[in-house]
């Protein structure tokens, strides 16, 4: 399997997803890694509906999404892992599977979160977890569309604080 993007975007599977990110990427799966989601069936139909019927789909846990890449599941397969927030890929990181970058599309705005990018607003949890993928080298980048210039963001989330 090749894991392609690790992406962040609140709103998952979207118009810029399915419009932009899956033909850019020539996507044969997305994974959607989000501990609630992978409870929810309602949300689960509603996601799958959304999904172009080109690209599977799959949702998953932290904790089964670690297991199943750390294992190689679909070898030869184009993945993107799909995030709605910083959290499960930290615990993917901690369940000892280490994606290659983050990045960061969509976070919308929220209640006692910080604006760092125009369309990325950052609660001080997130901003943790954010912190914690940096220290574990983890390069993580702000780009909405492919065709928008791919920002470094990474040094952002050195301190601890936000």
């Amino acid at each position: 399997m090749a894991i392609i993007d690790t992406r962040i975007d609140d709103r998952l599977i979207h118009g810029q997803v399915c419009s932009f990110w899956i033909p850019e990427y020539s996507l044969d799966r997305i994974v959607i890694v989000d501990d609630a989601i992978a409870q929810d069936e309602t949300r689960k139909t509603a996601l799958r509906f959304g999904c172009p019927e080109r690209c599977k789909l799959s949702i998953f846990n932290a904790t089964k999404a670690a297991d199943k890449f750390s294992q190689q599941i679909d070898r030869g397969t184009r993945v993107m892992i799909l995030t709605g927030h910083p959290q499960p890929i930290l615990a993917m990181v901690q369940n000892g599977f280490k994606v290659d970058h983050v990045t960061v599309g969509n976070m919308s705005t929220k209640s006692n979160a910080n604006q760092i990018r125009k369309t990325v607003f950052v609660s001080a949890e997130e901003w943790q977890a954010f912190h914690r993928l940096a220290l574990a080298g983890i390069p993580i980048f702000n780009q909405m569309i492919p065709t928008d210039a791919r920002e470094n963001i990474t040094d952002l989330f050195q301190s601890e604080h936000c």
